[in-house]
């Protein structure tokens, strides 16, 4: 049965959150251009084996949003809801929320392990790093109310997708909820564009899981070799057929793939 709760972070931002399931706490930590029901299909399966607890990140779905994001506002968000879950979880992020994980395991916070899905990395060689003019229009655009223009540059910028793709996706149901979740698009620009060093990450001593989809784009990829080479004791698993939203895509792949890895520790 599903519980909802809000947890207040520490600059008084309130956090909508969701708890389903039995077992060792699992907190989610969903990506860009979405909100807590990114995960709506992996959850029930999670849920067999795990309290599963996921949130809208601020600026996001039910969730507030006080004054600037930043990676360590993220991070602080996650440790409000680790301190209302009352027990030491498993952080798995995916994409954008898989940087602000990381941070957070950064932080200290203590943690059973650290799973994520392609945090989007910009690897040595593997692409050019976005210029800062591509944040100013999409928040011009934003300002300006045209959400759907600030869409279409961020997918093309952050998971590659073409101009056919995007226009497809525009006459789909989920539009609404792709627009409805834009106005957060500059938090996550500012988690892609501060990312801890690669050296910074080998400070990060819990068990950790780096998946990928093998559809994914190849920067994408690079991206998760990259994390998974700096951490310290971090396996791989790449998910057959996926690309990269493998949660909503082929949930029990997804799913298996993070309760197999859970249960060898």
């Amino acid at each position: 049965m599903t519980q909802k709760q809000t947890v207040t972070s520490r600059d008084g931002t309130s956090l909508a959150c969701w708890r389903d399931g039995e077992g060792p706490p699992l907190l989610l930590v969903h990506g860009g251009l979405c909100d807590h029901l990114a995960w709506f299909f992996a959850v029930p399966l999670l849920a067999r084996h795990f309290s599963v607890w996921t949130w809208d990140r601020r600026a996001r779905g039910q969730s507030g949003d006080v004054g600037q994001s930043s990676p360590q506002r993220e991070a602080e968000d996650i440790e409000a809801i680790v301190a209302a879950i009352g027990q030491t979880p498993h952080l798995l992020g995916h994409s954008a929320g898989g940087i602000a994980a990381l941070h957070a395991a950064l932080s200290g916070l203590s943690l059973r392990s650290l799973m994520l899905y392609e945090p989007p990395y910009i690897a040595a060689g593997a692409r050019a790093k976005p210029a800062p003019a591509i944040l100013v229009e999409m928040e011009r655009l934003l300002a300006a109310g045209d959400p759907d223009a600030a869409l279409a540059i961020a997918m093309r910028e952050t998971v590659d997708m073409t101009d056919a793709e995007i226009d497809s996706l525009r006459h789909s149901a989920g539009w609404e909820h792709l627009r409805a979740a834009a106005r957060a698009i500059p938090h996550d620009w500012v988690l892609w564009d501060d990312q801890p060093a690669p050296s910074a990450l080998a400070k990060i001593g819990v068990p950790a899981l780096v998946m990928m989809g093998s559809e994914s784009p190849a920067w994408l990829r690079a991206a998760a070799d990259a994390v998974a080479a700096a951490l310290l004791h971090a396996k791989r698993a790449t998910l057959a057929g996926q690309g990269h939203s493998a949660m909503i895509t082929a949930p029990e792949q997804f799913s298996d793939a993070v309760i197999d890895f859970a249960a060898a520790l």
